[in-house]
């Protein structure tokens, strides 16, 4: 076998490719595993790194492109059950950013011999910011999610958000990858690594940091005790809302209807539906009432909420006139008995899933996604905070809890509890959903609040401020999760209070280490003449 890779060195760079783009995948919730094996992600790159330190910049465009391709495919396997076009497209757009970030790598290592592999670190960091960023936003994937059960580390979020664990996770991949290389390059012992300060001092420093980590995140654990707390019960009705039709919605209403009841013996402080729970719009059909049918599931509903004194949060389509235009929200709706009382519409759209913004340039791209299934939203503007029994509630629905910047923004409004409305029942992997939820365990870290997840299929949990998963469902069962969520608004943390303050930093550096890198292959270029 050694002398058969000797031979053909491609294979070599081929099963580098393969392990690299499987650990990544691994790493996460996935097909293996459904919580995944999050202590896979210390050294997930390591081959990665090691192939682009072995090939030149031409071959890095075609291993990028390969590697964001088969990892994505891997990773986000549960894309092929969900939407055909989703499962293409996603892959296809990470081989696009590695056939871009590979070079850019490549280029760190090959003009900084020993110290690249730092800035490497910076351009990866600077990679999980802008692909979160526009249209195209995307945070499944982000390394320092896969730590979302390691709640003894997570606590830095409040000041980093997600990219400090990051940074924390993907350190030591890049640093053996360089170590391997040192090796084979100067074959020297371990002994003589002293010597190499270009990986000594760094080594050093970051134990430092990831010790200091540590303790940071146990020194600033919130205590729970004292706060109030907020009886609330979440309903789990596994009903596909995704599958259209009266018959379906009379099913999801009758299942919703019966648990609730269910709910209401536990005497709660709030019910709380997931996404497009109940799919027709109630506001549209108590005032229009053309469709026969879908009016009286409305007046089932509303009939059924009149019978308690207890509030509902209830996610709806919301279609409303503007102009003479009929336009429709991916919303949630704040019942105190049969009346709307205040709205949330849906601020961060689903990319392809819920809105397409270039219609009149890709026309037939634009029909071909509502053929497949899309259901094209309005966006909403206004960050709501519903006041619930006396606590102040914000709602994410969907995937909007996977965005740093919209709890954060909840929070500054006043939010003491996130509540997050989801359906993820297009997606039969459990995987799926418990990638989705642990996203949401940083957002409740980032911002020391409570999150609850009420969703139709899983994962309906409870969050505390700590990020620890108190309580939750089991995944694709009929149920009700009632929880005693602690209100705890006693912090504001340094995520809460800028705006992306650690961010802006790394993508600083990352601008440096770009116009350096230039310096250096033009100063070069000109030595050269």
């Amino acid at each position: 076998m050694e002398n058969l890779l000797k031979k053909y060195p491609w294979l070599t760079e081929l099963i580098l490719l393969a392990s690299g783009a499987l650990l990544f995948a691994l790493s996460f919730p996935s097909f293996l595993y459904r919580w995944g094996f999050g202590f896979i992600a210390w050294f997930a790159l390591i081959p990665v790194f090691i192939l682009i330190n072995r090939v030149g910049f031409r071959k890095s465009i075609l291993y990028g492109l390969l590697y964001g391709y088969f990892s994505y495919s891997l990773f986000n396997f549960w894309l092929a059950k969900f939407n055909p076009t989703s499962f293409v497209v996603v892959p296809m757009i990470y081989a696009v950013y590695f056939m871009f970030w590979f070079p850019v790598f490549k280029w760190a290592d090959r003009k900084l011999p020993r110290y690249g592999y730092l800035l490497q670190m910076v351009f990866w960091l600077a990679y999980e910011i802008l692909r979160t960023r526009e249209f195209l936003g995307y945070s499944y994937g982000i390394i320092g999610y896969s730590q979302y059960k390691n709640t003894a580390l997570i606590g830095i979020a409040d000041l980093t958000g997600v990219l400090g664990v990051s940074l924390l996770v993907i350190f030591p991949s890049l640093w053996i990858a360089r170590y391997i290389r040192f090796r084979k390059e100067e074959e020297k012992s371990f002994s003589a690594l002293k010597k190499a300060k270009f990986l000594f001092l760094p080594a050093v420093i970051y134990l430092v940091l990831l010790a200091g980590s540590f303790v940071y995140t146990a020194a600033s654990k919130v205590d729970l005790e004292d706060s109030p707390r907020w009886k609330a019960s979440l309903i789990q009705h596994d009903v596909n809302a995704w599958l259209s039709g009266t018959e379906v919605y009379r099913m999801a209403l009758d299942k919703l209807l019966e648990l609730s009841g269910e709910a209401l013996e536990e005497d709660p402080d709030v019910v709380i539906w997931s996404e497009t729970s109940f799919v027709p719009s109630i506001d549209w059909h108590n005032r229009r009432r053309t469709d026969r049918i879908r009016y009286g599931m409305v007046q089932d509903l509303t009939g059924f909420l009149d019978s308690t004194d207890v509030p509902f949060l209830i996610g709806n389509n919301d279609t409303q006139l503007s102009a003479g235009e009929q336009i429709t929200y991916n919303a949630v709706l704040q019942f105190q008995g049969p009346e709307i009382v205040d709205r949330y519409h849906k601020i961060h759209l689903v990319p392809f899933g819920e809105h397409f913004p270039y219609e009149n340039l890709f026309p037939w791209f634009y029909e071909y996604i509502l053929d497949n299934g899309a259901t094209f939203y309005e966006k909403g503007e206004e960050y709501t905070v519903f006041d619930v029994a006396g606590v102040k509630a914000s709602p994410l629905i969907c995937f909007e809890d996977t965005f740093g910047y919209l709890s954060r923004n909840f929070v500054r409004e006043g939010a003491q509890v996130l509540v997050n409305v989801t359906n993820d029942s297009w997606s039969p992997a459990q995987a799926c959903s418990i990638q989705h939820v642990g996203m949401a365990v940083f957002r409740s870290v980032e911002n020391r609040r409570s999150m609850v997840r009420s969703t139709n299929g899983g994962f309906t949990c409870l969050i505390d401020p700590n990020g620890k998963i108190v309580d939750w469902l089991e995944p694709f069962t009929a149920d009700v999760l009632t929880v005693d969520v602690p209100v705890y608004d006693g912090t504001t943390t340094l995520y809460t209070a800028t705006e992306h303050l650690f961010d802006r930093l790394v993508m600083i550096l990352a601008a440096l280490g770009g116009i350096g890198l230039a310096i250096l292959t033009l100063g070069r270029k000109r030595g050269k003449k």
